[in-house]
């Protein structure tokens, strides 16, 4: 359906507005070029979809982060005008900024240095600002970058922040909060994230401005996660090379070894210019710039909630920040085996097992939650179920994994194991009460292969570290697979080094 049947469908007339033209669309909302017309003025004015109208959870968290966002007034972050609902409809209206996408941008032109290093110091005011507000974006990436008039960038789509006061946001079902190919180590585990989390974000972006491409690049949105988590700092091409120390800076795994704000941020790219190789940057057009910046309201110096051993690492010599990469595989993997840091957690009977998620919230119960919570003990699976119980148990089942082993599918690699009420468990709790049952065990072989499949390609790329964890995950479901076995015994091997 598109937006013109969108508003159609609903007989949607928000009074005050004077709807021109779509600009954009997707599952949760619409887009358009409105006229404001108490002011005769154009706005980007976001139209929420029915379907998430219809969930009080989402109307409490859509005004309550609406008016959160609202409060953010400086010229790196887009300025929300009003927000409201009428007839069931919820809408925001935003100041409308013309000139495209970061990720037009990339993927149209690219950018040149100096384009990358203005992209970056605007972005880092603006979040310097937010998160001195108290407010954490979550999904920075090159598609909420847009570009004003004056080339200006500007940060957009303040949708899934969460204020940094310790309160909580719901997380709607069927969403998950960030974007896995931006998303930090943190957030991709499910934990609380500040605003370094953000600059994390901006890491990939700078090295996808520089490269044409983010940074971690896998079949599905889990191996992606997975790879911000277990994967090294990518190096940058050679003739960038001066800039890696910024990257690193940015990109640590650990919160507390990267830049603790975006002021660190820009005073580092401020640092770094006079290392730049001869004609790699107009460093005279950067400062001017950069003193059109500080003309705007001033950003500030610290936002995010740093103990003071770590504000130190972060903020001594930052532009030399560095990274234990090898100590922290080491203790990586022996987390991973104590805390499943990685995306679903294996469906366990007993012992309750720590697993991180792409969310960073508690999720609303409910289908469709994208969930790597820590689950709590599931108790010995239902001795007897009734031929309709297993029916519905494993079509809901066999739902899941239709669209989790499908590459091509926005959930692929996901709801197939974790949570008891997925894939996996669900397949488990039909055999408990039924050790035979030939769709259940087909299931499992499903499971199974698609995890075989995932492993042997990271294998190939020698990403050992997933590739065992993802044969891991392939094993619960069928325990003696040969391939299986030997995929997750190769990839120990080479990271022992054999």
């Amino acid at each position: 359906m598109n937006s013109t049947v969108l508003l159609q469908a609903v007989d949607i007339a928000i009074p005050g507005y004077r709807i021109l033209r779509t600009l954009g669309q997707g599952g949760m909302a619409s887009v358009f070029l409105a006229v404001q017309e108490s002011l005769d003025r154009e706005v980007a004015l976001k139209v929420m979809s029915p379907a998430l109208a219809a969930n009080p959870e989402f109307a409490e968290r859509f005004l309550k982060e609406g008016k959160l966002t609202a409060k953010l007034q400086h010229p790196n972050v887009v300025t929300i005008h009003d927000i409201g609902m009428h007839n069931g409809i919820y809408y925001l209206s935003a100041e409308f900024i013309p000139r495209g996408t970061l990720k037009e941008r990339i993927t149209e032109t690219g950018l040149s240095v100096g384009e990358a290093l203005n992209v970056l110091s605007d972005i880092a005011h603006g979040l310097d600002y937010a998160h001195e507000k108290g407010v954490v974006h979550r999904d920075v990436k090159p598609g909420n970058v847009l570009f004003r008039k004056d080339g200006r960038a500007v940060l957009a789509d303040f949708g899934i922040a969460k204020a940094m006061d310790g309160g909580t946001s719901s997380t709607m079902a069927g969403m998950s909060v960030g974007t896995p190919d931006y998303m930090s180590p943190e957030q991709a585990r499910g934990e609380p994230v500040d605003g370094r989390s953000d600059l994390y974000s901006l890491g990939v972006m700078l090295y996808e401005m520089l490269t044409g491409r983010p940074p971690y690049e896998a079949p599905d949105a889990f191996t992606v996660a997975l790879s911000h988590i277990t994967e090294p700092i990518p190096t940058l091409p050679p003739q960038h090379a001066w800039l890696q120390p910024l990257l690193n800076g940015l990109m640590s795994k650990m919160a507390g070894e990267r830049y603790n704000t975006g002021a660190a941020v820009i005073a580092a790219v401020q640092r770094m210019l006079p290392t730049a190789p001869p004609g790699a940057v107009d460093v005279q057009a950067f400062e001017a710039r950069e003193g059109m910046a500080r003309s705007a309201p001033a950003a500030t110096q610290q936002r995010t909630r740093v103990s003071d051993k770590a504000a130190k690492r972060a903020g001594a010599g930052d532009d030399d920040t560095s990274n234990p990469w090898p100590l922290r595989i080491g203790l990586g993997v022996a987390a991973t085996a104590v805390v499943g840091v990685l995306l679903w957690a294996p469906w366990r009977s007993a012992e309750p097992t720590l697993v991180p998620t792409l969310v960073t919230e508690q999720p609303v119960a409910g289908p469709g939650v994208a969930t790597f919570e820590t689950p709590g003990e599931t108790g010995a699976a239902t001795a007897t179920m009734s031929a309709d119980e297993i029916d519905l148990t494993l079509r809901q089942a066999e739902a899941y994994i239709l669209e989790g082993t499908d590459p091509n599918h926005a959930m692929a690699g996901r709801r197939l194991r974790g949570d008891p009420e997925y894939a996996s468990g669900l397949m488990q709790r039909v055999l408990a009460a039924d050790p035979s049952n030939q769709r259940a065990l087909a299931g499992l072989g499903a499971i199974a292969t698609y995890f075989r499949d995932s492993a042997a390609k990271l294998c190939a790329r020698e990403q050992w570290i997933n590739c065992g964890t993802i044969a891991g995950f392939g094993l619960e479901a069928l325990p003696d697979d040969p391939e299986l076995l030997k995929l997750k015994e190769t990839a120990a091997a080479a990271q022992r080094g054999l």
